[in-house]
């Protein structure tokens, strides 16, 4: 039986704003709590001294996004994380890692980040990445589709294979697993202020963006 071109379309249509519809609720009521009642906030964590003290994070002064090739939040915030980028004070920096944890979903791309990273390409490929995963629902976990998506972006199979095997990738996927269980990341974006505090967007920018300077300002630990 022959199904039109047209219908087909429409159902394909119909999935993907479903999937986007159930996304954005997500979000409002785990993240943003647009829905609760009880008004109490879980956006932001604050560690012991105990625990900054032994945390993976070495750098003061610091912000680290912790994101998901696979999360719609982390790439709808990419423009106005950029011009927040600007506006940090001197002395401090903004670092990106993946989520990276056995039990998280999230964390499939987690060395695909991690060998992009290592060659020096990531920040250029992460809205390639983005637009691969979540907008044609590419898996680049399968090996055969990242090959693909690889050579689209006119990077070196052979050369990304021998990175990927590398010291310094299992490096860099040991330290963004260690950040990930020190500090209980489950959901991304999230976002670790001077290893003491865990943030999630509850409102939208920039006033998201003044409360994370506000906290960067209290200093590590203090």
């Amino acid at each position: 039986m022959n199904v039109k071109r047209s219908t087909v379309l429409g159902y394909t249509l119909f999935v993907a704003l479903i999937s986007a519809l159930i996304t954005v609720l997500f979000y409002h009521v785990f993240v943003f709590n647009t829905f609760s009642d009880s008004g109490e906030h879980v956006s932001l964590r604050e560690l012991s001294a105990e625990q900054i003290l032994s945390s993976p994070i070495a750098e003061n002064n610091t912000i680290i996004e912790v994101m998901s090739y696979g999360c719609h939040y982390c790439a709808s915030n990419e423009e106005n994380l950029n011009a927040f980028k600007k506006t940090l004070p001197a002395g401090s920096a903004f670092k990106v890692i993946h989520i990276t944890s056995d039990s998280s979903g999230l964390a499939l791309y987690a060395s695909l980040f991690a060998t992009l990273e290592e060659m020096e390409i990531e920040s250029k490929l992460r809205d390639s990445a983005y637009n691969a995963v979540i907008t044609r629902n590419i898996n680049l976990a399968d090996d055969a589709a990242l090959e693909t998506w690889l050579v689209n972006n006119a990077i070196d199979v052979n050369e990304y294979r021998k990175v990927r095997q590398s010291a310094a990738v299992q490096e860099r996927l040991k330290y963004m697993a260690a950040i990930t269980q020190h500090y209980n990341i489950s959901a991304t974006p999230s976002y670790i202020i001077n290893k003491r505090f865990v943030v999630t967007q509850d409102r939208n920018f920039p006033a998201f963006a003044e409360h994370m300077l506000e906290l960067l300002a209290k200093g590590d630990g203090q």
